[in-house]
């Protein structure tokens, strides 16, 4: 019954432009159809309504009675059906709409926030809700278009899209260099006072460090606080020693608030992946975004 119905709304279409047309030849050609297929589809509509719907002659044609009353409540519905589908097309292709991006705090103050305000900048009419948590999120129940994730991603039935890598590193502040010394080689560490994340992988754990000969460190920390950039306050604050992502770091590094400690020795580097539903039909303004975030973490 649906094909029957499907083959039906294709004759009325038919119908529409071939009156709007006043030519079964002119109609076929907007369809991509010959005059007799266009002929044949509109004697099965005739058919099936058990009405004439056309008067036709050698070089045009007239609707009947019932022809141009199907025309006429027809039409509007197949306009309203265009413009829908027009829309949903232009969508898909202006850099125009609302992105609603998942990211961790520290991604989002030292990466993310002054992306999106350039690109707002850029694009008028893109928009922007951002969901600033360190937790997982539910791309359906919460409407995510992108989250960025940094470290070794699960398996998940999610498109991933490595954006880059961030090396973790050891920073303090010069003040608190001058008064405890700088550490020569991991080893020194334990003489010192360090700040870290609770740990939630060796990335981010840097008490799992080895030293000379691979013997574990006896690293206690001083600090252990949640958050990345209260860690990197701490440091620029003169407390100790913090592994940072170097992102992070970044800006107190370039304005002499850190100074990097052990700067050849790599403690481990975190990848940072885009992850979003699907890479079928993605959006223009998703594709934006994501590659404005390529070029601004590689």
């Amino acid at each position: 019954m649906a094909q029957i119905e499907s083959q039906h709304l294709i004759a009325i279409r038919t119908l529409v432009l071939a009156v709007d047309a006043g030519s079964l030849t002119d109609a076929g050609r907007r369809l991509g159809l010959t005059p007799s297929a266009v002929s044949k589809q509109l004697s099965r509509l005739e058919d099936a309504l058990g009405a004439r719907l056309l008067e036709r002659t050698t070089r045009s044609v007239r609707p009947t009675g019932a022809g141009l009353e199907l025309v006429q409540r027809a039409r509007p519905l197949f306009e309203a059906f265009d413009e829908a589908t027009a829309t949903v097309r232009d969508l898909q292709t202006e850099i125009a709409g609302r992105v609603r991006i998942s990211a961790s705090r520290a991604f989002a103050h030292a990466c993310l926030l002054p992306l999106l305000a350039r690109l707002a900048a850029t694009h008028e009419k893109l928009e922007f809700d951002l969901v600033l948590s360190a937790r997982r999120v539910d791309f359906i129940e919460d409407e995510i278009d992108v989250a960025l994730r940094e470290g070794p991603l699960e398996d998940s039935s999610l498109t991933a899209r490595k954006l880059g890598s961030a090396e973790i590193v050891l920073c303090a502040s010069g003040a608190y260099l001058a008064r405890r010394g700088r550490p020569r080689s991991l080893d020194d560490l334990e003489r010192h006072d360090l700040l870290v994340v609770p740990p939630s992988g060796p990335a981010s754990d840097i008490t799992r460090l080895r030293g000379r000969n691979g013997r574990r460190l006896r690293l206690l920390p001083r600090f252990r606080v949640n958050d990345v950039i209260a860690l990197c306050a701490l440091a620029e604050a003169g407390a100790g020693i913090a592994a940072l992502p170097s992102y992070v770091a970044r800006p107190g590094l370039a304005s002499g608030r850190l100074v990097r400690v052990l700067p050849r020795t790599t403690i481990a580097r975190l990848p940072l992946h885009a992850v979003y539903p699907s890479r079928r039909h993605l959006p223009r303004r998703v594709q934006v975004v994501l590659e404005a975030l390529r070029v601004a973490v590689r």
